[in-house]
């Protein structure tokens, strides 16, 4: 078995710790590299008298090195899986110290599965009942505290909220935090940036930006004081949005969705200490895109997950809300791609007419992944200021992209041929994530700053 690098990167605890793997991957840095079954261990000299010895677990993925570093995966397991995925570790007789790491893991894994066979405890439902109500009232809570502090900002107009320092956001945001509605707290926190950001083509005028973080957040909030009156899957969404995990037991009771899945592009963002990544995926028979998210921090890595360009066969279950797009891996396995394609992909008219639904449902959606079938990347006269703007565009009507460093790369990507695109859309402007042109899926990179587009099938 062996990770592809994208697979690799993404167990990265953060941006340097991924920088700094690729730099650990040169073969001849390394000595004593072997192998056996998806164990590959090797040796590599650091800032000690002594060289690290570095073991990992490909099927884990798990490792362990003798490097001081707290971070996991360090750089020296990112490197060698990384030199395992350029030309796999040739098999050998594990050294003592590897043998060793198996063996402990080896009898880990079975006290694992131990304890997950042995009889759950008994659910104290009176215990549960009062802790949930305890949430609820601190739910309302913060929202009181919210719709108060709204009502003030509105009060004194956005022309004063704009020269509020960060800390006037970060406060309330804080309160949100202690209130258990960490997606409020999210959206609050944004805010700041909206204001500071600098006009460019394809997204809103800051203070149009505010107006608009605001309007959703008082949807949202309104939303949540009348749970009641929604259908349950309505109710679900509103609660996801606030940031109400969802449990166990409600992903038991989803059904599975099974397909062809093709994963077309990965997004990685950095939130405070987390590592968020969406892998983003449409159904080959089925057209339904989905939205699979993990977190990983410091101590605790990505999951793995099928790298974009592959082919996941199997099934998804879809976590309650409407619009549907967040999703789980259920059973199935990736492998080679049935073919570059974008199933499902429309012309930019019925894309707006998606978006519209969508937000017509969930009214303080952010974005919306749309899927645009035989468009052309053109410029577009940018108004008075001069500026030069792109759209991709048909016979329909046409989307602004977004101004990023990347743009350049896939305008010479698309040739001014009729290209598949996919991106985030958020009404005004489009965040391309990959493309397909002439049978071939390029994918916006999901780490780094490399200003071009990766031929991924």
């Amino acid at each position: 078995m062996s990770l592809t690098t994208a697979q690799i990167l993404d167990l990265a605890p953060d941006a340097a710790s991924r920088k700094a793997g690729q730099d650990q991957a040169k073969p001849v840095k390394w000595a004593g590299l072997g192998r056996a079954g998806t164990v590959i261990w090797g040796e590599i000299k650091g800032s000690g008298a002594s060289p690290y010895r570095t073991v990992a677990d490909l099927a884990g993925p798990a490792s362990k090195c003798t490097c001081p570093s707290r971070k996991f995966p360090c750089k020296h397991a990112l490197g060698l899986m990384l030199v395992d995925a350029a030309a796999p570790v040739a098999e050998g007789a594990p050294p003592d110290w590897a043998a060793a790491w198996m063996k402990g893991r080896e009898s880990r894994t079975a006290a694992a599965e131990t304890r997950a066979q042995a009889p759950a405890k008994p659910v104290d439902a009176k215990a549960q009942a009062k802790r949930r109500q305890a949430r609820e009232d601190r739910v309302a809570a913060a929202l009181d505290e919210l719709d108060l502090w709204l009502r003030d900002l509105m009060r004194r107009g956005l022309a004063v909220a704009r020269t509020e320092p960060y800390a006037t956001w970060d406060r309330m945001a804080g309160r949100l935090v202690d209130g258990q509605v960490p997606g409020l707290a999210r959206r609050v926190r944004a805010l700041p940036g909206l204001i500071a950001a600098a006009p460019q083509i394809g997204a809103p005028r800051p203070e149009a930006a505010l107006g608009l973080g605001l309007g959703r957040l008082a949807l949202l909030m309104r939303a949540a004081r009348r749970l009641d009156a929604l259908t349950p899957e309505q109710a679900a969404g509103v609660r996801a949005a606030l940031g109400y995990p969802v449990t166990a037991e409600e992903m038991a009771a989803r059904p599975d969705q099974a397909d062809d899945w093709a994963v077309i592009a990965h997004a990685v963002e950095e939130e405070d200490t987390l590592t968020a990544r969406s892998v983003w995926l449409v159904g080959r028979a089925s057209g339904a895109l989905a939205q699979v998210v993990d977190y990983g921090t410091a101590a605790s890595p990505l999951p793995l997950a099928p790298a974009a360009g592959q082919d996941f066969s199997g099934a998804l279950a879809f976590q309650p809300g409407d619009p549907p797009l967040r999703a789980v891996f259920r059973e199935g396995r990736a492998g080679p791609a049935a073919g570059a394609s974008l199933p499902g992909g429309t012309s930019v008219a019925a894309a707006r007419d998606a978006f519209a639904d969508a937000l017509a449902r969930a009214p303080w959606l952010e974005r919306w992944p749309v899927r645009l079938r035989d468009v052309r990347l053109g410029r577009l006269a940018g108004g008075s200021s001069g500026a030069t703007a792109f759209a991709a565009g048909d016979g329909t009507g046409s989307l602004a992209l977004r101004a990023e460093p990347r743009l350049p790369s896939l305008i010479a990507v698309a040739a001014g041929r009729p290209v598949d695109l996919f991106g985030l859309y958020d009404g005004y402007g489009l965040h391309p994530l990959a493309l397909v042109a002439e049978g071939r899926l390029y994918a916006v990179p999901a780490q780094g700053s490399q200003p071009v587009l990766v031929q991924v099938a």
